[in-house]
């Protein structure tokens, strides 16, 4: 007999709940002041540098360009975000958005360094790029099947959504790529250490 899979509740992702207000609410606080927010606070690699205006690095996970760019995040947030802090439980979930969200815009960071292309960057996107990673990770761990979602949907939804970011006009697709590969990462070490404090546990029973 098959095991029916649990019902997801609200309760299971308040942490993504939580993410989406403070989105939402920073959204609309822009649209009543004009570029304050977004001149204080996008990624921006010559005044991060030069400036050292790192919390930067931070704020600009909680900033949107548009109507259609936080509706389109917010719409994978919730999606992604519910399974994911599901299957890791809040806290973690918590540190695995933050991290890739830090790391997406480091990453973003570099490239625009490395390449001399300044510019400003907004968005969750790099974070949720980190939450499609960590789902990748969970789909493998789970033998290419986790709940409705295979390996090789995932593997292609990646692809595609690199290739899209890569192929369109002010898309910040080192930040994609960035927050992809700190979700990954951060999934990982924490499977690791989860299996490592496991084992080592186990053998101390008696």
């Amino acid at each position: 007999m098959l095991e029916r899979e649990k019902v997801i509740t609200w309760r299971s992702y308040y942490v993504t709940l939580v993410f989406f207000v403070i989105n939402a609410v920073t959204y609309i606080i822009c649209t009543q002041t004009g570029e304050v927010l977004y001149d204080i606070g996008s990624m921006n690699a010559e005044k991060i540098i030069v400036g050292r205006q790192y919390y930067r690095l931070a704020t600009c996970m909680f900033l949107h360009a548009d109507i259609d760019h936080i509706v389109s995040n917010m719409f994978f947030l919730i999606g992604l975000g519910q399974i994911v802090e599901y299957a890791l439980g809040h806290f973690r979930f918590l540190i695995l958005y933050l991290v890739s969200g830090f790391g997406a815009g480091t990453v973003s960071l570099l490239y625009s360094a490395l390449t001399g292309d300044i510019y400003d960057a907004v968005g969750a996107s790099g974070a949720i790029f980190g939450l499609i990673g960590a789902l990748l990770i969970l789909v493998i761990m789970h033998h290419g099947r986790y709940r409705n979602i295979s390996l090789g949907r995932i593997a292609f939804a990646i692809i595609y959504m690199v290739y899209s970011g890569a192929r369109a006009e002010r898309v910040d697709n080192a930040a994609h790529v960035g927050g992809l590969m700190c979700g990954v990462l951060v999934m990982a070490v924490m499977n690791a250490a989860e299996h490592l404090f496991n084992k080592n546990m186990g053998g101390y029973r008696r």
